[in-house]
């Protein structure tokens, strides 16, 4: 998501950048979360559509704006693993999953290998795949999927905001320069604490699960948001790219946005399973 912001006056130019970002927020937000909230068919046509997209964005990082045949075979795969689990993810996830996976991963190796990159190509594939079905698999689960969903989504919200206003008012020593230059321990600290809030504030609905249990989770879970951050970072600087793609006015692309939310996915729905 976005980058914790250096301790430095704002230049002029940078408020239309602030209103196209909340202009969009405003129109994307709302109907992100009926989607989610109405659930199923709504839910899955969301993030099978978002998969897509972010199929696409990882494609185009890596072949620096240009898909090729291997890009197109990355996106057909992603859609193919979405399309499986919208109808059955229990037997996508033990055999149809892994077989897609290995897959594409030999005809990448087979026909691909003149390819610059292609092991990004299968990172993106496996990390795209699995962050998806972890998110359609947390809001199907029965019961407690909707609670689940809005509270992972809130905690990566806050993270994100807590860090934003921590950095800036208060800098200090950076994290990983060299990766996210304008992240800084203080902008991480202000997250866990935004983060362990609204968890608390979820104990209201999740009754399930003792207070002090989702606080902590909460605020773990903002590390594991902003380390999903550094990563698309790191793929950017990798290839050389300012943002995912220009899909969100303001915003840059949707991997932009969902960055942390992908990480924190994978890691709830692992722990929910095993």
């Amino acid at each position: 998501m976005t980058d914790v912001m250096d301790p430095q006056p704002k230049q002029p130019k940078k408020k239309s950048d602030l209103l196209v970002r909340s202009l969009s927020s405003i129109l994307l937000g709302p109907l992100v979360l009926a989607a989610v909230y109405f659930g199923s068919p709504y839910s899955d046509l969301l993030i099978f559509l978002c998969s897509g997209i972010l199929a696409w964005e990882w494609a185009s990082l890596c072949g620096r704006g240009t898909l090729g045949p291997i890009g197109l075979s990355l996106i057909a795969s992603v859609i193919v693993v979405m399309l499986v689990g919208l109808f059955d993810q229990f037997s996508l996830i033990m055999w149809g999953l892994p077989i897609v996976l290995v897959s594409f991963y030999g005809l990448t190796r087979l026909f691909f290998k003149s390819v610059n990159n292609s092991h990004w190509y299968i990172l993106g594939l496996f990390y795209i795949s699995i962050s998806s079905l972890a998110l359609l698999w947390i809001r199907n689960i029965p019961e407690q999927g909707l609670e689940l969903i809005f509270w992972v989504l809130f905690v990566v919200w806050a993270t994100d905001i807590g860090a934003y206003f921590s950095g800036r008012s208060i800098g200090g020593p950076k994290i990983a320069p060299k990766i996210s230059p304008n992240k800084t321990w203080a902008g991480l600290i202000g997250g866990m604490l935004s983060a362990a809030v609204v968890s608390y504030i979820f104990t209201r609905w999740m009754n399930d699960v003792s207070p002090w249990e989702l606080v902590i989770s909460g605020a773990l879970l903002a590390v594991i948001s902003q380390a999903g951050d550094f990563f698309e970072s790191h793929v950017k600087r990798r290839f050389d790219a300012k943002d995912s793609s220009r899909l969100i006015p303001g915003h840059g692309g949707l991997f932009d946005r969902v960055d942390g939310l992908l990480a924190c996915a994978i890691v709830v729905a692992g722990y929910n399973i095993f």
